[in-house]
């Protein structure tokens, strides 16, 4: 019989009492169904963006790019489309934009070996620097004709489809199974033959893919681009994945259902300080408290059962012999 671990169901206690405690201080608040409609909406971008990086985590890396890539490549597309005046060619230009940036990245860390966190932080850095400039040259409107991807419905819908495809292709797939594989051990991968720098390149690929995905249907909901679209999306994406009880070495503790959780967690925290009316100061610094606070509890909770785990695999030993 399988061992249920505490880095396993952690995330699924933390998650319930988060919910009972907001929906105690809103007065049920929290629970009203506009409130949860309001909430499902401000957990699909960060559900799409972790459905991509999910894959470069699993690798043991990171990818803190996808918020400005989003952003970046959402307004070029619509700058392009509403230039020539094609607003078919929006979501064409911004997925390809944003995929080719992601095997890009997957390539200079592969080839250059850089560490991803840099690498991605130095991204950041340079697409908010080119944002700022285009903010200041230039209005960038949703292209006429693609109010649909502001929908509730559209996005939805997206969310959905991309659940069921990520989850049987990282949990069902021999790529999903061989990117878990590098997160435990590169070197053991490499000696039966795989081909690491390729599926690295495309873990890298499929986080850009989403990103873009992320960024026209936000730029849509906005209305246009805007030094708030997409903003701290990768803290967010992040802090899903280490909430869900996702570890930074990647390999097999990555699982879809510990981004959901995740995701559901951090929304539950930002959704419930918003309902219950705390400023936005007051909200800032008690997200910050709280996710470190969980954090360490998921962790030190880990250890322990970790400890646990190795005394009595000893103890075994000792009385077989």
């Amino acid at each position: 019989m399988k061992k249920i671990r505490i880095l396993d169901i952690m995330p699924i206690l933390i998650m319930a009492i988060l919910i009972v405690i907001f929906a105690i201080l809103s007065g049920g608040n929290t629970l009203t169904s506009y409130n949860i409609g309001n909430l499902v909406m401000q957990m699909v971008p960060t559900m799409l963006g972790s459905m991509g990086v999910i894959f470069v985590i699993a690798l043991g890396g990171t990818d803190i790019s996808i918020g400005a890539s989003a952003a970046f490549c959402a307004t070029i597309g619509a700058l392009i489309a509403n230039t020539i005046n094609i607003s078919a060619v929006y979501i064409p230009i911004t997925l390809v934009m944003s995929t080719a940036i992601g095997a890009l990245l997957g390539t200079i860390v592969q080839k250059c070996h850089v560490g991803s966190f840099i690498l991605t932080l130095a991204v950041l850095i340079a697409a908010k620097g080119m944002m700022n400039y285009l903010y200041a040259t230039v209005m960038v409107p949703t292209p006429s004709g693609m109010s649909f991807l502001a929908t509730t419905s559209f996005a939805i819908t997206v969310l959905v489809i991309a659940v069921v495809v990520i989850y049987f292709v990282f949990e069902k797939t021999k790529f999903g199974f061989y990117a878990k594989c590098i997160g435990e051990n590169e070197k053991t991968v490499r000696c039966v033959g795989i081909n690491v720098g390729k599926i690295r390149i495309m873990c890298f690929a499929i986080s850009g893919f989403f990103a873009g995905v992320v960024g026209f249907i936000q730029l849509a909901r906005i209305g246009g681009s805007s030094n708030s679209l997409c903003n701290m999306l990768e803290m967010r994406v992040q802090m899903a994945i280490f909430l869900g009880g996702i570890l930074t070495t990647g390999g097999f503790s990555a699982k879809i259902y510990k981004i959901i959780l995740g995701t559901i967690t951090i929304s539950v925290i930002e959704n419930g300080l918003t309902v219950i009316g705390a400023s936005s100061y007051i909200s800032e610094a008690v997200e910050g408290i709280l996710l470190v606070a969980i954090l360490v509890i998921t962790i030190f909770s880990n250890r322990v059962a970790d400890k646990k785990a190795e005394l009595a695999s000893i103890a075994e030993m000792e009385a077989a012999e």
